[in-house]
């Protein structure tokens, strides 16, 4: 590969500078979340359903953000053509496309006339597409991981870690083959529930998907602590 070739489709990686913290993957959520508030509001009016629905897709939303925020793999560098930043972004966006659609499964103000078993369904859906893009998220995080820059005999991370005032350092990010586990573990857990969906009288479902989302929340948590304990050890 020639040199303006390799620039082209592997274009040398930059640290992004620091920015406030509403950025645009924020605002995008707060679009979300204000659908989810606009039907929340008529809790009285609402079928039980719609309501199992609503909170589903809550704690999947408000559970993405906080997950978001909170990542340490999320990238610090800047997004470029094609980068692998570039490519989780492409996937961050998708994910808000499905938030969205989730939070619009239901109309405002009233909302009779549905079909609850559908509404299961999709809502079991669009959670598996969430869990197979935090999945290939994942994937994108390790491929950053392993991922080398060499100069001769010299071979260097082509995405190290960086310090506190936004240097690179020497050291390669850690692989985190265990937050991979835990989101195939979830993926496959939301899986099973979208083929019990399927079947008649599927009315555990919901349920079953807010313990499968807290449960995935929770264990990603400890992951993040468990991290910054060993790395504050060392």
């Amino acid at each position: 590969m020639s040199g303006l070739a390799r620039l082209a489709f592997h274009p040398v990686p930059e640290v992004g500078r620091r920015d406030t913290s509403l950025r645009y993957t924020d605002i995008l959520f707060g679009f979300v979340i204000r659908e989810l508030f606009l039907r929340l509001q008529n809790w009285p009016q609402l079928d039980r359903v719609v309501k199992w629905h609503l909170m589903t897709a809550t704690v999947l939303v408000l559970g993405s953000w906080i997950g978001y925020r909170r990542s340490l793999n999320r990238s610090s560098y800047e997004v470029k053509f094609f980068n692998v930043p570039f490519w989780r972004f492409v996937v961050d966006q998708f994910m808000l496309v499905v938030y969205f659609r989730m939070a619009v499964l239901t109309t405002t103000p009233q909302t009779s006339g549905l079909d609850w078993q559908q509404l299961v369904l999709d809502t079991t859906r669009l959670t598996a597409y969430v869990f197979a893009s935090y999945v290939v998220w994942d994937l994108l995080g390790l491929w950053m991981s392993v991922a080398t820059d060499s100069q001769g005999a010299v071979v260097r991370p082509r995405y190290p870690m960086v310090d506190a005032d936004d240097n690179p350092t020497t050291s390669a990010v850690a692989l985190d083959w265990i937050g991979f586990g835990i989101t195939t573990a979830a993926f496959i857990a939301v899986a099973a529930l979208w083929l019990l969906a399927g079947l008649p009288n599927p009315w555990a479902v919901l349920p079953a998907l807010i313990i499968v989302l807290l449960a995935y929340r929770w264990s990603k948590e400890m992951r993040t602590s468990w991290l910054l304990q060993r790395f504050r050890q060392s």
